[in-house]
C-alpha cells in the first residue's frame, strides 16, 4: 500500500496534468512534509522533481522565464536531496529532471552528461516505482534528442529506435505511455525543424494521432498546437 506521502504526491501529479498548477504545488508541499516525517528522502527528492515539472508547465503557460528559473532550482534541489540520502535508487529520477532543466536552458552538452548519469542509475539502481523498460526507453529518447541538439547528428537513429521501443513497451499506465510517446515524436520533430522540415512534419503528425486518441492529454495538446505553428 502506498504511503500517505506517496498518495498526496500522486494527487499532485494528477492536478498538474489537469492544469491545476496551484493545487499541484500545494499538494507537493504537503507531500514534502510527509516524506520528511516518514524519513523517505527518496520521495522528498522526487517531489522536488515533480515541482520542477509543474513550474516548467507554468513557464509554458505564461511565458514568464522566472518560472523556468524556479524550475531549475527545484530540479537541482531534488538531486541534492537524493545525493544526501545515500540511497543509490533515489538518484535516477531527480537526475533525469535536472538534465531536462539544463536542456531547457540550452546547456545541451552538460544536459547530455546528466542524462547519461541518470540513465546509468536507472539501469543499475532502479527505484521500485519506476523499474520498467518504458522508463528507460523514455529517458533514452530524451538523451538522444539532447545529443543531437548538442551537435551529434548520429543521435537521430538512436532516438528513433528508442521511441519505437517505447511505443512497443507493455506500459501498464496508458496515459503515461501516450504522454511519453507523443512527447518523443514532438521532441524529434522540434529538433528537425531546420535540418529536415518535411520529416519534422511527419513526426508531428504521428504525435497528433496519439493525442487525438486520448482526450486526457490536455497539456500535450496545447504543446502540440504551439509546435505546429512553428513547423507549418
Amino acid at each position: 500500500m502506498e504511503s500517505k506521502a506517496r498518495q498526496i504526491h500522486l494527487k499532485a501529479e494528477e492536478e498538474r496534468e489537469k492544469e491545476e498548477f496551484l493545487k499541484a504545488l500545494q499538494f507537493l508541499d504537503e507531500a514534502t512534509l510527509l516524506y520528511q516525517e516518514e524519513g523517505d528522502y527518496s520521495g522528498m527528492a522526487e517531489a522536488q522533481s515533480s515541482r520542477f515539472l509543474t513550474l516548467r508547465h507554468l513557464y509554458e503557460e505564461t511565458g514568464d522565464k522566472n518560472y523556468l528559473v524556479l524550475a531549475g532550482y527545484a530540479a537541482r534541489a531534488g538531486v541534492d536531496i537524493a545525493r544526501k540520502s545515500a540511497k543509490p535508487e533515489a538518484l535516477a529520477i531527480p537526475l533525469y529532471n535536472y538534465a531536462k532543466s539544463k536542456q531547457d536552458l540550452g546547456d545541451y552538452q552538460e544536459a547530455v552528461e546528466i542524462y547519461k548519469e541518470a540513465l546509468a542509475n536507472m539501469v543499475k539502481n532502479p527505484p521500485k516505482e519506476h523499474n520498467r523498460s518504458s522508463v528507460i526507453d523514455d529517458m533514452t529518447v530524451h538523451m538522444s534528442v539532447c545529443e543531437y541538439l548538442a551537435g551529434d547528428k548520429s543521435a537521430l537513429p538512436r532516438a528513433e529506435k528508442a521511441l519505437i521501443e517505447l511505443q512497443n513497451d507493455e506500459e501498464s499506465n496508458k496515459y503515461n505511455q501516450d504522454v511519453w510517446v507523443s512527447g518523443g515524436y514532438m521532441d524529434i520533430a522540434k529538433m528537425l525543424i531546420d535540418d529536415d522540415p518535411k520529416r519534422a512534419r511527419e513526426y508531428l503528425e504521428e504525435a497528433r494521432k496519439i493525442i487525438d486518441s486520448n482526450p486526457d492529454l490536455i497539456i500535450r495538446r496545447k504543446q502540440w498546437e504551439k509546435l505546429k505553428s512553428k513547423i507549418t
